[in-house]
């Protein structure tokens, strides 16, 4: 490879060497008129020099360049392929993403507004249950005070009639007996009961 370069670096060259040297022959013949003379024999060369440059370069590097120019073009289309795919991935993983959160968003939502109704349901039933053993207690408390008033009511009765049994046997001491007195002070307690009721 090293020697087709230098072969196609030197046969330039050599092929414009003879042009040169039958140029500067006829120099002093032109009497010194320069670089801009016209000098068919050197022109020739000069087309014949590029005629191999162009071939070498056609055959040698040219094709070298393009299979490299090709070879990015590819690369570059494989990367810009790449990309759109990885792209259309992402819109795909964005768009699963966006659905995943609306769901976890609207089951958040769920859970909360059960979790609500659950305390509201729980605090009803609390409500309804304390107002029942408040009743429950109310009733029996009124319960004990009507016993208790009974009780009383019979307490008084009995202090009554002995209280009416004394007072009536202080008057009557001497003509009535103490079972006829009692008798007596019941009838007048249990008329006077009866009256009230």
């Amino acid at each position: 490879m090293r020697v087709l370069k230098l072969i196609a670096l030197a046969l330039p060259a050599l092929l414009a060497a003879p042009a040169f040297a039958a140029g500067g022959v006829n120099h002093d013949q032109h009497g010194g008129a320069g670089v801009l003379q016209f000098l068919p024999n050197v022109l020739f060369w000069e087309y014949v020099a590029f005629g191999i440059i162009l071939v070498v370069l056609g055959g040698f590097v040219f094709p070298k360049l393009f299979k490299q120019l090709d070879a990015r073009q590819k690369g570059i289309q494989d990367a810009l392929d790449k990309a759109d795919q990885v792209r259309a991935e992402a819109e795909v993983l964005l768009k699963k993403h966006e659905d995943l959160m609306r769901r976890a968003n609207d089951d958040a939502k769920k859970i909360t507004d059960e979790a609500v109704a659950a305390g509201k349901q729980a605090r009803e039933k609390i409500e309804q249950a304390g107002q029942q053993a408040a009743l429950e207690l109310k009733q029996r408390a009124e319960r004990e005070v009507e016993l208790m008033a009974r009780k009383a009511e019979a307490e008084l009765r009995e202090r009554a009639v002995e209280l009416a049994l004394l007072a009536a046997g202080k008057v009557l001491e001497r003509s009535v007996s103490a079972d006829d007195q009692r008798r007596l002070a019941r009838e007048v307690v249990d008329k006077a009961a009866a009256m009230r009721n």
